[in-house]
């Protein structure tokens, strides 16, 4: 069964959400200066990249990302597209429109914001969940969503689905990810009290899928 990383590289002169910090990476230790190990430090936002949020990114004393469920993020998932909404808000009816079938745990939208991933500029002129697409979400039963640019919805959004204790994952790459049924594997790095953590998002064919 193929696996497909749909993680976006983190690297310098990466697209990052607009005021949040960038990647830097440098050797802190170097072999070429005497150390026995060459030793990298890297700084970077929380939210780089591929990525969850935690409650604690909208809610003050919001429990961080170590509380959200493994289970949640690993497990059966659908990649619905949605071609049609340009760069506009996903809203209830987009989600309706997209036929994602209740009790759906795990959702992936894939939209036009695939192809931003070619330009190395941020753009605020992306797809993103308004409320009445994030309480339809909820209404399906969602304990994952995520989506293929750095944010996965309006102010309204992230405080109905973080509220609730659903994993927003952001930052996906889905332009070689044809719509339809895979396994997620998603593994965020355990930091604690963080408001988001990076992750290795993948996408594993299931049995019998070619």
């Amino acid at each position: 069964m193929a696996l497909h990383d749909i993680s976006v590289p983190v690297r310098e002169g990466m697209p990052i959400y607009r005021g949040n910090p960038g990647y830097e990476i440098h050797l802190d230790s170097a072999i070429a200066d005497g150390a026995g190990a060459n030793v990298s430090k890297i700084t970077m936002g929380a939210h780089t990249g591929t990525h969850i949020d935690g409650a604690r990114h909208f809610f003050t004393d919001g429990p961080g990302v170590e509380a959200l469920s493994l289970e949640a993020m690993i497990g059966p998932c659908l990649v619905a597209e949605l071609p049609d909404i340009g760069l506009g808000p996903i809203d209830e009816a987009a989600l309706r429109g997209a036929g994602v079938p209740a009790g759906t745990e795990r959702l992936l939208l894939k939209t036009p914001n695939s192809r931003l991933w070619e330009q190395d500029e941020f753009t605020h002129d992306f797809a993103r969940l308004d409320g009445s697409g994030a309480a339809y979400a909820l209404n399906l039963g969602v304990r994952l969503i995520g989506i293929d640019y750095l944010s996965i919805g309006d102010h309204d959004a992230h405080v109905a689905l973080l509220g609730a204790g659903v994993v927003a994952l952001e930052g996906l790459d889905l332009r070689a990810i044809d719509p339809g049924e895979y396994e997620l594997l998603c593994l965020p790095v355990r930091f604690i009290g963080s408001d988001g953590a990076v992750s290795r998002a993948v996408l594993r064919d299931l049995e019998g899928t070619i």
